[in-house]
């Protein structure tokens, strides 16, 4: 019995500590559903990108057409960036976005690329 009860209690300090050093750990790499749901409304017909940008992440999104460009987002859907190639030079922004990955591409999509929906936003 008495080690019944030194087993659980040992088990709670492990999930505590365990708990508290994963949110230590954490920056902003949570997701911003309402920012996410803004853009799709948007980009539904093209693609959403999570980048990270000084170590904070932003969104790219472009519509599904040629030379249509792309705009980068903050996590709040604040526009902070322009990369339209098409039309001369692009924002600094643009080539200084890191780890990005498709979160949404809609079907049959220009690139031929497939379907992609991370976070079910077209659900």
């Amino acid at each position: 019995m008495y080690m019944q009860k030194i087993s659980k209690l040992f088990f709670v300090a492990v999930m505590f500590i365990a708990v508290l050093t994963g949110s230590a750990c954490r920056t902003d790499n949570y997701v911003n559903t309402n920012t996410l749901r803004h853009l799709y409304s948007i980009f539904k017909n093209g693609e959403i990108d999570e980048c990270r940008y000084n170590g904070k992440t932003v969104y790219c999104a472009g519509l599904n057409a040629y030379d249509a460009g792309s705009v980068v987002y903050d996590m709040d859907g604040n526009r902070i960036g322009n990369c339209n190639y098409a039309w001369g030079p692009v924002d600094p922004i643009c080539n200084q976005l890191e780890n990005c990955q498709v979160i949404y591409r809609c079907a049959n999509h220009i690139s031929g690329e497939p379907f992609v929906d991370k976070y079910g936003l077209s659900r």
